[in-house]
């Protein structure tokens, strides 16, 4: 498996894993984080993006001790086009999502909504990207 397949793979089910927690923790006990003060809210958002920071940095880092061992990372013209082509349906994802949170909930609700809205967004447009590249790898890609 070349390193950004597996990248991607370990970063979708990070993205599934955090978020998942995440927003069924803010959903199941929404008295108790209304209740939150601003600070304890970031903090709660800091502890589920600065885990998915330190898996983004572990595997990064894992990964290019893997190269070191030998296996040749070259990235080559398949390698940009598959990246390409996800980032571009991750883009269009992410600009509908922004649209809804920047031109529409602002005049329907407001506060943690909107934040958990654009996090949502955010989130959804990274699904998209790491699952296509890891399609583009599987499948191949199609001109």
């Amino acid at each position: 498996m070349l390193s950004k397949e597996r990248f991607a793979w370990v970063w979708l089910t990070a993205l599934v894993v955090v978020f998942a927690l995440y927003f069924t923790y803010v959903s199941v006990n929404a008295d108790a984080v209304a209740a939150m003060h601003m600070g304890q809210r970031i903090g709660l958002l800091a502890i589920a993006l600065g885990s998915l920071g330190v898996i983004a940095l572990l595997t990064a880092v894992f990964g290019r001790h893997r190269e070191e061992d030998g296996t040749p990372t070259l990235i080559d013209e398949r390698d940009r086009r598959i990246d390409s082509r996800a980032s571009v349906y991750a883009y269009y994802v992410l600009m509908a999502g922004i649209i809804v949170v920047g031109c529409v909930m602002p005049f329907t609700t407001g506060g943690w909504t909107i934040v958990h809205a654009t996090l949502l967004a955010i989130a959804a447009a990274e699904l998209v990207h790491a699952g296509l590249v890891i399609h583009g790898y599987r499948r191949g890609l199609r001109v």
